[in-house]
């Protein structure tokens, strides 16, 4: 993230006392998260990734998962293990970089799914691949990596400030071999600042591990059919 991104969270963070405070909120996660906890025989342990102030840690824990939640601003910390602690819920809240082995160390896996909603879109290109390898390392063998990311529309699409837009092609590509798309649902957003472009693709997919769907009998015409 770059020092004029962390500015503005740091800014937003600063005005936010709870989590309706935060532009970003929303009350309900991806549809496809719900649609991956439906199709798991038992809930199991859960990483949410930029988790903010915690508001799907707590619906995972609400559903019988074991919850770490991380995210790099102290704010976000204070928040969500307020909101955790409130609830009475089994979450786990720490500050962390998601890219360090410090971090996958003290936070280790398997998790059976793991949630991104806006920390692989916040990272620079250099740290992907590290990005990359810590989500290798932490997902299951059968779990289900759920993730938002911005969606590039064109070759204009494209912002200094705010999360960095990739096409879904691209991104398939750089989760394969590995990973491969179970499904995607990406909306427009608009009303967003015009610094950030005013309107954004919003795209949430749905990963899960290439032996996985392969052991569980999908072929390629039932990964397409999965596809929306």
């Amino acid at each position: 993230m770059s020092q004029q991104d962390r500015r503005i969270f740091e800014r937003l963070y600063a005005r936010a006392h709870r989590a309706e405070d935060l532009p970003w909120h929303e009350v309900e996660p991806p549809a496809l998260l719900g649609r991956a906890l439906q199709a798991r025989k038992s809930p199991g342990r859960a990483l949410d990734l930029g988790c903010g102030a915690g508001t799907y840690s707590l619906w995972l824990a609400e559903r019988g998962y074991k919850v770490t939640a991380l995210d790099f601003m102290p704010q976000a910390v204070r928040l969500a293990s307020e909101r955790a602690k409130r609830a009475g819920l089994d979450v786990t809240v720490a500050q962390g970089d998601v890219t360090s082995d410090a971090t996958r160390l003290a936070h280790p896996g398997p998790f059976e799914v793991i949630l991104d909603v806006g920390c692989l879109h916040g990272l620079p290109d250099v740290l992907r691949p590290a990005y990359k390898r810590q989500i290798l390392s932490w997902l299951a063998p059968d779990g289900d990596y759920i993730l938002l990311h911005f969606g590039r529309r064109g070759w204009w699409d494209r912002w200094p400030i705010g999360p960095r837009r990739i096409r879904r092609t691209t991104l398939g590509r750089y989760f394969a071999p590995e990973l491969e798309e179970t499904a995607c649902d990406s909306k427009i957003s608009r009303g967003m600042p015009l610094f950030m472009g005013g309107s954004a693709e919003i795209g949430r997919y749905w990963f899960r591990r290439s032996e996985a769907r392969t052991a569980a009998g999908e072929t390629p015409d039932a990964r397409n059919a999965a596809s929306v």
